[in-house]
């Protein structure tokens, strides 16, 4: 007989309720509250599963500091709005930066570039060139008739911000280079990577390890271009960006998958952004719990796949350890004769606490019976 319901051994759940991400309560600051925090040396760090809208850690997360490169998320964001992705760039001098102190693409003047390839270059390997090449074209884009087009992009970038909800970020350069009061926050940098993973485009680019651009004009060539991200090909990770400056320290903003949702750590003025993001990832793994209403998850679940009944959404739950231990899940078959499609429900909870409520419909035509 099919097994209709697994409760689990139960431990008291913690009493604070988890901080929502929504766009208000996104800016007040709070995170849960543990005794045993994340040790780091960041100066500022931030932790959010965008997903589920929940704020999972923070510290000196709405302090305004230097973006370096992370802004590059923005000017991505901005010349996507601008600019079509197979019109073809024209790179000139004034575009170039200085390859012993900035990374680049390797661009020279007369290059005609995709505006699909400079993004690559801008958000794979950081390039200044590129970010300084969107810029001047998608400016002009804008006014046509300025005398610093550049100018005016950064303008469309801080236009961006706002339209975003950043409230820490003020734009200066579009390449993240140290300007005085150029800054941003690593709250407002999880709403900018939040942005830019939702754009299919500016997700693949900043999730590929390497990518190869075209280059045409008279020194017609290809570019082969490797991510600055050195989490890249860890288990869950999505990108984001990084960035390094004599005024930021090391930057990381990076995203993972737990489940189906996508939780986004940032970490600002650090000595070594990628052990201290780890350790917040470990931190996170011991002290939370995706669990994914699917048959990988509930072994029942799986038995009613096979008869041909699945849940109707497949949700992820985001849960303290606590919580999971006290998990219960119970399943009710309200038809079995098969008249409608909806034959019954899937619960989760954690004591008394209702979670979750799935409709569980029939995916092919027979109906359902006991084992």
């Amino acid at each position: 007989m099919l097994v209709l319901a697994l409760l689990l051994a139960t431990v008291p759940a913690p009493a604070k309720a988890m901080q929502r991400w929504g766009q208000e309560s996104f800016h007040e600051g709070h995170a849960i509250q543990r005794t045993d925090e994340p040790v780091l040396r960041a100066r500022a760090a931030y932790v959010v599963d965008v997903t589920a809208g929940v704020e999972l850690w923070a510290r000196d997360a709405d302090e305004p500091m230097p973006p370096a490169s992370t802004i590059k998320m923005l000017t991505a964001l901005t010349a996507r709005r601008l600019l079509s992705l197979e019109e073809r760039v024209v790179i000139r001098a004034d575009d170039l930066v200085d390859p012993t102190v900035y990374a680049n693409a390797g661009f020279r003047p007369g290059d005609r570039v995709r505006v699909h390839d400079l993004l690559a270059a801008l958000l794979v390997a950081s390039a200044g060139d590129a970010a300084r090449a969107l810029a001047r074209v998608g400016g002009a884009r804008l006014a046509p008739e300025a005398a610093d087009p550049r100018r005016v992009f950064v303008s469309a970038m801080n236009a961006e911000a706002r339209q975003l909800g950043l409230r820490g970020t003020r734009v200066l350069t579009p390449d993240g280079r140290d300007t005085p009061t150029q800054v941003t926050t690593a709250r407002d940098l999880a709403m900018v990577a939040a942005r830019l993973l939702s754009d299919p485009v500016l997700a693949k680019l900043v999730a590929t390890p390497t990518v190869e651009i075209g280059i045409e004009g008279a020194a017609a060539r290809k570019g082969r271009l490797w991510n600055t991200n050195r989490l890249l090909g860890e288990p869950g990770v999505l990108g984001v960006k990084t960035g390094t400056s004599t005024a930021a320290g090391e930057c990381l903003v990076t995203a993972v998958r737990r489940g189906n949702n996508v939780v986004i750590l940032v970490v600002l003025g650090s000595v070594d952004r990628y052990a201290e993001t780890r350790t917040l990832l470990d931190w996170l793994d011991r002290h939370y719990r995706w669990v994914t209403v699917d048959g990988r998850t509930f072994p029942e679940l799986a038995a009613l796949w096979r008869l041909g009944v699945v849940p109707a959404i497949v949700p992820t739950l985001l849960l303290t350890a606590a919580q999971a231990e006290r998990l219960e899940m119970e399943i009710e078959i309200t038809d079995r004769a098969g008249a409608r499609r909806i034959v019954g429900t899937v619960r989760l909870r954690t004591g008394t606490v209702g979670l979750v409520v799935v409709p569980l419909v029939r995916s092919d035509p027979r109906r359902l019976a006991p084992e």
